[in-house]
């Protein structure tokens, strides 16, 4: 009916704009701790806003239950301080028949955030994994400051006249220790900041190397036109990335334990993997509770601070039910049965109060339900 899209519309509005704003906090922090790299040292500021755009799927798993919870709970409350809900219920509309609007919206942010879980996640933070590894491995590039000496890796020191974008650079000096017994010196008019076999390298152009032995007395001098040196430890292979993040794998390889990169990690990744199929219907559990709080029962406007505490916290036992169910399952793996039931068992619950509410309340006549409009 009509009132039901009335309240539908008002409650998505409101969640949405709560969840924006919990993933506008959340991003905002996240920036905060990248922002001295991306001014101070020249790092590409594409890649550290790739960076904050790809986690925000992780965010969302958070964001959208406590948004649509928020959203529910200041709608219905609205609509109780308008007197809109106690005309309603006057009428002779159960209680059920009120909560239309949040199921509808519990199961929409439940369904979105199960496409989340599943699809989404996975490719954005899997993402995110591989700009931050680019990122990690490309430190010279990002350290290296006009005019200062940088000590990059153990042994090399490293002085840059100027640095230009796409990791070019003028009057490089270079001072090489890394090899025992040696001492490298090498000056270029130019160079340019490369990766090669995973490791980041610089290629120098037009330029003077100057090894020393350890008596400093044998030595030998080169000019170049080109001239490559890797910028990493001398016992150091090629960087690869470690076993990919529980939260860019899919939720069929975080079930099965032959995908496990170790033994050790099996009982985590199964817990993440059932964690991330049950976690969507949070949204509809706490959907459900707000819709409880202010439902369930006679409406009435003088119960409204009660209520509120009641299902705040009622809000919160739910999160944490979720949580401790989660961790017990790392834990204790044959305890999966319960981390399904710490949502499902609350949403059934809810559902019977909501559409049985006679069985601990006493109905009220029509003159009672007229009289919580005064």
């Amino acid at each position: 009916m009509q009132f039901d899209r009335y309240l539908f519309a008002q409650m998505i509005r409101t969640s949405i704009a709560v969840s924006v704003t919990l993933v506008g906090i959340m991003w905002l922090f996240q920036t905060i701790r990248i922002l001295e790299v991306v001014i101070n040292r020249g790092a590409p500021i594409s890649e550290f806003l790739l960076m904050s755009v790809t986690v925000i799927p992780l965010w969302l798993t958070i964001a959208a239950p406590i948004g649509g919870f928020i959203g529910v709970t200041w709608v219905l409350h609205r609509a109780v301080a308008d007197r809109e809900l106690l005309v309603m219920q006057a009428s002779g509309m159960s209680a059920l028949q009120l909560a239309r609007a949040p199921i509808a919206l519990g199961v929409l942010l439940s369904t979105a955030l199960m496409l989340n879980s599943t699809i989404l996640l996975p490719l954005s933070f899997g993402v995110y994994k591989q700009v931050q590894f680019k990122v990690r491995n490309s430190i010279p590039a990002i350290m290296l400051q006009e005019d200062v000496f940088i000590d990059v890796v153990d042994g090399m020191t490293m002085l840059i006249g100027e640095k230009y974008e796409d990791g070019l650079a003028r009057d490089i000096f270079i001072h090489d220790e890394r090899t025992e017994g040696k001492v490298i010196t090498l000056t270029a008019r130019a160079g340019q900041f490369i990766e090669r076999d995973g490791l980041p390298a610089v290629l120098l152009q037009d330029g003077e190397r100057m090894e020393l032995g350890s008596n400093e007395k044998a030595g030998a001098k080169l000019l170049f036109d080109t001239h490559m040196v890797m910028i990493a430890p001398q016992d150091r292979k090629e960087a690869t990335r470690m076993p990919i993040d529980m939260n860019e794998d899919t939720i069929t390889n975080l079930l099965d334990p032959a995908k496990s990169p170790s033994p050790a990690y099996i009982n985590q990744r199964r817990a993440e993997g059932h964690y991330r199929l049950v976690s969507p219907i949070l949204a509809l559990v706490l959907v459900l509770t707000a819709s409880c709080g202010v439902l369930y029962g006679q409406v009435r406007r003088h119960t409204w601070t009660r209520r509120t505490i009641m299902t705040f916290c009622a809000g919160m036992l739910c999160i944490a039910a979720v949580i401790s169910s989660r961790s017990l399952v790392t834990m204790i793996p044959a305890t999966v049965p319960l981390l399904y039931a710490s949502l499902v068992v609350p949403a059934i619950l809810m559902m019977a109060m909501l559409a049985m509410p006679s069985l601990t309340t006493t109905p009220s006549n029509p003159d009672d339900r007229l009289g919580a409009l005064s």
